[in-house]
């Protein structure tokens, strides 16, 4: 895994999507499991809470290191 850019998911082509209501929850929690990492890497809070309701609506679920590990696929993807 490469080093992440700290950047919003639209910058990279995710279209803003929010889970269904069942899922925020979990898209909360993993924002702020993931949180210390990802600010450690530059990442906002706005941004990690955009990145995690982004992959919870399209995973539906996961832990923080198949969180980090989309997040760099996608960016890898835009690159």
């Amino acid at each position: 895994m490469g080093q992440l850019k700290p950047e919003h998911p639209a910058d990279v082509g995710i279209e803003n999507r929010i889970p269904d209501a069942s899922h925020i929850e979990g898209a909360e929690i993993l924002a702020n499991e993931s949180r210390r990492l990802l600010r450690r890497q530059g990442f906002t809070d706005r941004e990690i809470e955009e990145w995690a309701l982004a992959y919870i609506a399209d995973e539906h679920s996961g832990d923080v290191a198949s969180f980090i590990e989309w997040i760099n696929d996608q960016e890898s993807h835009h690159a």
